[in-house]
């Protein structure tokens, strides 16, 4: 792997920490400004749509210098935070403002994923693609649960605009590192002629459609991120009102996900089993960890749940990235990565938004416990398709 994909990573490293450090600031304020499970799970399922933008931004990393896209991305995001921050130094806190300027950089952001994913295999060679996705991933895991542990401690003490301040500053970092990227790595844009059915917008879930393997990892994830949406969003309600715990044990039980998704990259690998199998294990493993942390609702129960349950959400992480970037047509691989994005990801904020409405009824171990049976009896359905047998 060359120089500049380490310059990229360590970039990507740091803007990640100040992500999550900032978005365990978000989850809290957001409860504390609305006091209401609904109002968090709708807000957050919301926002989490903005995933199907993936279709558009993919597109658009196609059509444009990789790096060049990234450098404005960061430029705008690192404005808000700088805008928002100086607001909110001055001002008491309010919900709508709030909800904009997160709706901003969430927006913005949806340009950056598809252009890097597409830039990794432009600096490494093909050989080396599942190593730079595992330490990507890797890296970005572990920064985000330094993020979170951070953020959960700073809480006590530091404001809101302290948190954005400090996210302006992990992405004038990463657009430091991108920027040399951009600066000694000359990027040759692999268009298609403008009459190719390939140079459409939707060429990516077009190429997904009609290919078996990314249809079935679709599947899997779709049914996976249903049942992951309300543990996702409605958990800091779960720390506060069921185990009556503090921002810090938030931020411990966010990591304790993480965790297991690095281990379930770690088991992709070492798992030598077909792709059906691994879809299988995951699910079950995912519906079990979600029934036994509702049925001992303990935090230490609560904390090793959550690492199964990132175990079997993570199991086929790495192997999609390097299956989509070592056999997709470079003209139109960030539609594909974009389009697998938005694909994959549809359920989670419909199950977010779900799961903030049913637990005004059931409350929010029942949206736990709804959430694991529907997935085990959509794996039962599962169990008689047919998959290529990949492992």
């Amino acid at each position: 792997m060359t120089r500049l994909f380490y310059i990229l990573l360590a970039g990507e490293t740091v803007s990640s920490f100040g992500n999550n450090l900032f978005d365990i600031a978000i989850a809290w304020y957001l409860y504390d400004l609305t006091k209401s499970s609904l109002l968090v799970g709708i807000i957050s399922g919301a926002f989490n749509l903005l995933v199907l933008m993936n279709l558009i931004t993919g597109f658009v990393a196609d059509r444009h210098v990789k790096t060049q896209l990234m450098r404005r991305v960061d430029v705008c995001q690192m404005l808000i935070m700088v805008v928002a921050g100086a607001i909110y130094g001055q001002r008491t806190i309010t919900l709508l403002p709030f909800i904009l300027i997160l709706f901003a950089t969430r927006f913005v952001g949806t340009f950056f994923n598809p252009a890097e994913d597409t830039l990794i295999p432009q600096l490494v060679e093909r050989e080396s693609l599942a190593k730079a996705n595992g330490l990507n991933q890797g890296c970005t895991m572990v920064a985000q649960m330094i993020g979170m542990l951070v953020g959960s401690t700073l809480i006590a003490w530091a404001s809101l605009a302290d948190f954005m301040w400090l996210n302006a500053a992990t992405f004038g970092i990463s657009l430091l590192c991108v920027s040399v990227v951009h600066h000694q790595h000359h990027e040759v844009l692999a268009m298609s002629a403008a009459s190719d059915p390939q140079d459409h917008w939707d060429a990516g879930l077009k190429y997904i459609n009609r290919t078996a393997i990314l249809r079935a990892i679709c599947t899997l994830a779709l049914i996976i991120n249903l049942a992951l949406g309300p543990i996702m969003s409605l958990n800091v309600i779960w720390v506060r009102e069921n185990l009556h715990s503090t921002s810090f044990v938030y931020g411990v039980m966010q990591v304790a996900l993480m965790v297991g998704v690095i281990l379930g990259n770690v088991a992709a690998a070492a798992l030598k089993i077909p792709l059906k199998r691994k879809m299988i294990l995951s699910l079950t493993l995912v519906s079990v960890a979600v029934i036994g942390m509702v049925a001992l609702p303990t935090v230490a129960m609560t904390f090793i749940m959550r690492l199964l349950i990132g175990l079997g959400a993570g199991t086929i992480n790495v192997a999609v990235f390097t299956l989509i970037q070592s056999t997709t047509p470079v003209s139109i691989l960030g539609r594909v990565n974009g389009a697998m994005l938005a694909a994959s990801n549809l359920a989670l904020p419909a199950g977010m938004m779900l799961g903030g409405l049913i637990s005004a009824v059931i409350g929010v171990s029942g949206v736990f416990l709804v959430g694991a049976i529907f997935t085990l009896l959509a794996l039962l359905g599962f169990a008689r398709v047919t998959v290529p047998e990949l492992s």
